[in-house]
């Protein structure tokens, strides 16, 4: 008689199904990944191991580039092993989402969506042809080959039926395998709809409600018949409590007091649990778990382990005449039997070096890399946490289809719940609908879908956050109706502060002597006075803006250039190999790389401008600093450009990254509310030492327009800073101006307090 067999989410959900079953034999149960590898198949070839994959991958990167002409000159990949290793996880990762949604990365380019990556899009599919050439020679089977996978009905044919536990989505390749599968033997999915994994679940074209379990028998699907065997309402538990904390460290110590209640009250340990968005608190959760009653999920830290074989690697040199690959598997054979490691160890070295050894002849690696590779494997390793307690502690992943009792959601913020990668961010929204691939919406609701799934599953549940660091709490809790159940301060490890009444603050003060105001300056004082004292007469200076420190990098690029070269304009291959000749670009990621070389792909228009403007003149100066006396003043600041034309007259130049539509020059009407005195500035600076006809103007370093703000406007703008100034030489109250505008992204809210109308709206 045949038997069913299960298939959950991971392994964790098979084991607690098990866990429920009465005494006797025990049914079968599989894995969505363990059930796919044992029912299919691609025949004559081995699926690529993980570290084997990104070593073929930093060949192929490393392959391209080299064959790059000089023109080419793509900087988000750093020449050296360990950027090329960097890279393959970053190009992994973008050919993997393609391939699960049955993409081919050649007929991107074709739809012509993808304009801001065009560059990179062709590397990509260099990169692509002699990565899957590799592959084929080795005999090496990848997922984005996108190869059809032959299924093998007999092992299928083994179940009466297949209960099929959806604990997230099916990727369009998992979708029509398990079609394909439905025919040949009957299959039941089970599965939660909520808010948040509808648009996961179109595949299917059934009319599903929220808050509903269904069983659906898909060969009643593939006929056309009515498929619900099954469907029960499955809303989320009342029992739930929300916790403010002040730190993040304050949270451990809710779950920890949490467990001990728990256990101390006598509840079934395998129905309690801590969960985290990641394992990135687990450190913080072991050090403080001195009663050792949490068993950790993801295992205890492969570095504190083996931190004796670490160190041991550390000191490895290479051997003369001996293969390098033959000669690390010596040495570590050699070290891991003077260091009497542990058989876990034993068995990760064999499979390292049984799968690296057919790649090793067509690979030009020496020592250090394939060391460097090996550490990197090593680390990614789980060690069994054997000196555990009973309660465990899970990633929010592995949560998928289990249900508990009662448990403690930690890290509840808006910063990581939930949470894209950087690799999501290569493909933006707009071109992910193009495609039909989960949007980054989409990505992020799956991701609060699992989070829902827990609420469904529990009992009980205590979700904690922290303010740290401007955190706040998950706008999820906003979605759900949530926010009315937080309680302030529910753990504190310190005794709470005094709190004083709210009394407003007066800030009357006279500009010191000696202050030296700057376009800046005076537009953070037209715009509210309060942050104009905050700032400069206070000294509170906000974090450095990461978009603002980017635009300085570009404009002492352009500087570089200009100084040394005049009447020869700038180009994208001169600014990239100015950019990658700086120490900065040594300290910047991959992302903020690629962010850059996608900035300058849109200068394409200002760098065709600059051959037109260099041919009616040339370039004096460059962020020209400037200071001088006004109305009893001292102003200061510096001119990005000047620009000296072949009539005699000159043209100051503030750099934007705008679109001209997007820069607005004042006019005469609109001078008395206007909060931008820069060119004004730049003209009264300018006028005694140029002696000369001028014009000053915002110039678009995107589509190269020059916006000049005329004569009439710029005496009008000294006009009125003559007035401000006048105001200033008395003491003056420096009242607070609160708009959306002005308010929004202030980095001085907390300290001024301020509650504008649209914020109490909010």
């Amino acid at each position: 008689m045949k038997e069913p067999l299960h298939v959950f989410s991971h392994q964790r959900a098979c084991k607690a199904f098990l866990a429920k079953q009465p005494e006797g034999f025990l049914p079968a149960t599989l894995s969505v990944k363990d059930f796919y590898a044992q029912a299919s198949y691609v025949p004559n070839l081995i699926k690529i191991p993980k570290s084997v994959r990104q070593l073929l991958l930093a060949s192929a990167i490393k392959k391209v580039l080299d064959e790059l002409p000089e023109n080419k000159n793509l900087l988000v990949f750093d020449r050296s092993f360990l950027g090329y290793l960097e890279s393959s996880s970053f190009v992994g990762r973008f050919f993997n989402e393609l391939a699960k949604f049955n993409l081919d990365i050649f007929s991107i380019q074709e739809r012509d969506i993808y304009e801001d990556y065009s560059n990179h899009l062709s590397v990509l599919e260099r990169i692509y042809t002699h990565y899957t050439t590799q592959l084929r020679e080795l005999g090496f089977y990848d997922p984005i080959l996108r190869l059809k996978p032959k299924i093998l009905p007999k092992v299928l044919q083994k179940f009466s039926h297949i209960e099929f536990h959806l604990g997230g989505s099916l990727s369009l390749y998992e979708q029509e395998l398990l079609f394909a599968m439905g025919a040949l033997v009957p299959i039941f999915l089970h599965l939660s709809v909520d808010r948040y994994n509808e648009r996961f679940l179109d595949f299917l074209h059934l009319e599903l409600k929220e808050d509903f379990y269904y069983k659906i028998d898909l060969q009643a699907l593939l006929k056309g018949e009515d498929p619900i065997l099954k469907s029960t309402p499955k809303p989320p538990t009342k029992n739930i409590k929300i916790h403010h904390c002040n730190t993040r460290l304050e949270q451990v110590g809710l779950a920890l007091t949490k467990v001990q209640e728990w256990l101390e009250a006598g509840f079934e340990s395998s129905r309690l649990a801590i969960i985290t968005p990641d394992s990135s608190l687990a450190t913080h959760l072991h050090l403080l778990d001195t009663k050792r009653n949490l068993n950790f999920a993801h295992g205890q830290n492969v570095k504190w382990v083996y931190q004796d074989y670490f160190k041991a690697l550390k000191e490895l040199k290479p051997s003369a005449n001996t293969p390098p690959l033959e000669d690390l598997n010596t040495q570590c054979l050699a070290l891991m039997e003077q260091l009497n490691i542990l058989k876990s160890l034993q068995d990760f070295h064999q499979e390292f070096y049984s799968a690296h050894a057919r790649v090793q002849e067509v690979l030009d690696y020496g020592f250090a890399d394939w060391l460097e590779l090996y550490t990197r494997a090593l680390k990614e390793e789980r060690v069994d946490d054997t000196t555990g307690g009973k309660v465990k502690a899970l990633d929010v992943l592995e949560c998928r289809g289990l249900e508990f009792d009662k448990v403690v959601i930690l890290d509840f913020t808006d910063q990581l719940v939930p949470s894209l990668n950087d690799y999501d961010l290569f493909l933006n929204s707009k071109i992910r609908t193009h495609l039909n691939m989960p949007t980054l919406k989409d990505k992020q609701n799956l991701q609060k879908h699992y989070y829902y799934q827990i609420l469904q599953n529990s009992q009980e549940v205590d979700i904690a956050y922290h303010s740290a660091n401007d955190a706040t709490h998950s706008k999820m809790l906003l979605e759900l109706g949530l926010e009315g159940r937080i309680v302030k301060n529910a753990f504190t490890l310190f005794p709470p502060e005094n709190k004083h009444a709210y009394i407003e603050d007066t800030c009357i003060a006279k500009i010191p002597p000696g202050f030296k105001f700057s376009a800046t300056s005076m537009n953070h004082f037209v715009s509210c006075p309060r942050r104009f004292y905050l700032k400069y007469l206070q000294g509170l200076n906000a974090p450095e803006n990461n978009n603002a420190d980017m635009g300085s990098f570009l404009h002492a690029l352009l500087k570089t250039h200009y100084e040394k070269h005049p009447q020869t304009p700038i180009s994208a291959q001169i600014l990239l190999e100015g950019a990658k000749a700086t120490p900065k670009w040594q300290e910047m990621n991959a992302l903020d790389k690629l962010s850059f070389e996608v900035a300058v792909d849109k200068m394409e228009k200002f760098f065709m401008k600059e051959s037109e403007r260099l041919e009616r003149g040339r370039v004096v100066a460059c962020e020209k600093p400037f200071v001088f006396s006004f109305e009893g003043f001292s102003l200061r600041g510096q001119i990005d450009r000047i620009d000296a034309l072949d009539d005699g007259s000159y043209v100051l130049i503030d750099y934007k990254y705008k679109s001209s539509k997007d820069l607005k020059t004042d006019s005469l009407e609109s001078v008395a509310e206007s909060q931008d005195f820069q060119l004004s500035l730049y003209t009264l600076a300018s006028t005694k030492e140029l002696s000369a006809p001028l014009q000053a103007g915002f110039y678009s370093l995107k589509d190269g327009e020059l916006k000049i703000e005329s004569q009439e406007v710029l005496h009008a703008k000294q006009e009125c800073l003559k007035e401000i100034l006048n105001a200033l030489k008395q003491p003056f109250d420096f009242v607070k101006n609160p708009s959306k505008k002005n308010c929004q992204y202030c980095s001085y809210q907390d300290i001024c307090g301020v509650e504008y109308r649209e914020r109490k709206g909010y």
